[in-house]
């Protein structure tokens, strides 16, 4: 009896025990005086949905902001208090003004895993890593630089236009089709031809099974099982680093290596150098970091290919459920090419201010990427507008959400509603700053984001003068988001039905 009763004690006082190490950071925000998630459970904290993928980052974020009306809200990452952030003003302050304090990402890879996509500058946790990452994509991204790629931009659209003829005249007058799968046509094959100089058979029914658009294709797929490895990598790292979990699957990153690798070699036997993002790439690293230029191909190879075509998707399915923003846009699209006789040009882009506010408002209600999150690297106090305030520490976590903020009634009038004229020049103003976040702020604001923009001008510009997109039955409404990505997906797709506008519309440009 006396065996079994100490027995006894010694699991209670081991299960007191794990219950305490687990919870006993719980007591964090209630000491800080700032308003928390209630209801965390030892161990997980209120990670539990994301853990199980019932929500993605993104949703979660959104949920926790919608709580309060703070300008702070904490609750526990794991066993880690963390911290998100509603406050335009401290949102600047940790964007910007105080920079130095929050300068690393939250999302983090790792490096023998992940020893090329990690010194991607979203990706890497070093901040001496990321400036020099950075400056390189600044430097292959240069104004110069853009006007040659503006060039293979413009093949590309034009081989998605015999692309979208034929299927019309094979489908009949109309050609209804999912919006994200026939960007990233456009999106891959610019990749394609810009970043590794082959064709990368986007436009093909029947592409080769080795083909860049299958391989391509395969990295942000939103399978069960990339949505287990993506939530090992972000929420549970020493896990991930542990079962050597990788984010770019090893078959893809040795499709790009060995290509990448034998094109390098060709051109120096060659001697030939095209004016292209690859040469760009190996122009700015030394001869011998194969690495170096593997890493900066791949940095063009994940902005362009999947946040872009998923941006273009998401407008131009709002551009099909608002038509008289769509028509609106083509006058100004087509009153922009007549001046250069129907010919997009560089130059010509600058001047569509219109596309760039429905591009904003389109960013707005339905942001790539739902949430930003921040790591404290030195120690700071924030106090925000309604005098709450806490003090952060090196390896605090920040969370600031964009679908939350982008959403609010208190900064957007009917928030719900797709209304470009916002973001037009006589009524930017009127937008709080710090409130809009489509590619981010302060100095890691989005890296590519002009050549990002390019794609998007050229396309749409593009697409709408010769095409009328309407809408289709087969996006499933509400909305369902995909929780097996960090990107924003929607369950279903976003469909439309694609329409040749007549000639007479053709003639007007």
């Amino acid at each position: 009896m006396a065996v079994t009763g100490f027995a006894l004690v010694s699991v209670v006082l081991i299960l007191f025990l794990l219950y305490w190490f687990l919870t006993k950071t719980f007591n964090h925000w209630e000491k800080c005086n700032i308003p928390y998630l209630r209801n965390a459970i030892p161990g997980f904290g209120h990670l539990l949905p994301l853990l199980t993928l019932r929500e993605n980052i993104a949703l979660f974020s959104n949920r926790v902001y919608k709580m309060s009306d703070s300008s702070m809200t904490g609750f526990y990452f794991l066993r880690q208090p963390a911290l998100l952030v509603r406050d335009p003003e401290l949102i600047k302050s940790i964007l910007l003004s105080n920079f130095s304090s929050f300068r690393n990402n939250g999302i983090v890879l790792n490096e023998d895993a992940d020893p090329v996509l990690s010194k991607n500058p979203f990706f890497t946790g070093d901040y001496q890593a990321w400036k020099i990452a950075r400056a390189r994509v600044s430097n292959n991204l240069s104004k110069l630089k853009l006007n040659y790629l503006f060039v293979i931009v413009n093949d590309v659209i034009s081989k998605m236009v015999d692309f979208i003829d034929k299927k019309i005249e094979k489908d009949g007058s109309v050609y209804e089709c999912e919006l994200k799968k026939e960007f990233s046509r456009y999106t891959g094959e610019v990749v394609a031809n810009a970043a590794f100089a082959i064709n990368g058979q986007s436009f093909s029914d029947n592409p080769d099974k080795l083909a860049f658009t299958n391989v391509a294709n395969t990295l942000f797929d939103t399978n069960f099982i990339n949505g287990i490895k993506q939530m090992l990598i972000f929420f549970l790292p020493n896990v991930a680093r542990l079962l050597r979990v990788n984010f770019l699957q090893k078959s893809t990153d040795l499709y790009l290596r060995e290509n990448l690798k034998a094109i390098i070699k060709q051109r120096k036997q060659e001697n030939s150098q095209p004016k292209d993002f690859l040469q760009f790439c190996i122009d700015s690293n030394t001869e011998d970091n194969i690495d170096g230029i593997i890493s900066d191909v791949i940095v063009f190879y994940l902005d362009v290919l999947e946040t872009t075509s998923t941006v273009l998707s998401i407008l131009f399915y709002h551009l099909s459920e608002n038509p008289d923003v769509q028509e609106k846009l083509r006058a100004h699209v087509n009153s922009v090419l007549k001046e250069t006789d129907g010919v997009l040009t560089f130059e010509s882009l600058k001047n569509m201010d219109y596309l760039e506010a429905t591009l904003n408002e389109s960013l707005r209600l339905l942001p790539p990427f739902g949430v930003l999150t921040k790591f404290c690297t030195k120690e700071i106090t924030l106090t925000g507008s309604d005098n709450l305030s806490c003090v952060l520490r090196p390896d605090d976590r920040i969370f600031i959400s964009l679908n939350g903020l982008h959403s609010d009634s208190k900064y957007w009038p009917e928030p719900h509603i797709f209304n470009p004229e916002r973001f037009t020049k006589e009524n930017q103003n009127n937008i709080t700053k710090f409130t809009f976040l489509g590619f981010g702020e302060g100095p890691r604001i989005c890296a590519g984001m002009r050549f990002a923009m390019i794609l998007v001008k050229v396309a749409t510009a593009t697409l709408l003068s010769k095409y009328s997109i309407e809408h289709s039955q087969k996006t499933k409404l509400p909305f369902q988001f995909v929780t097996t990505s960090f990107i924003t997906y929607i369950q279903g797709g976003l469909w439309a039905k694609v329409r040749k506008l007549s000639e007479s519309n053709e003639n007007d440009v």
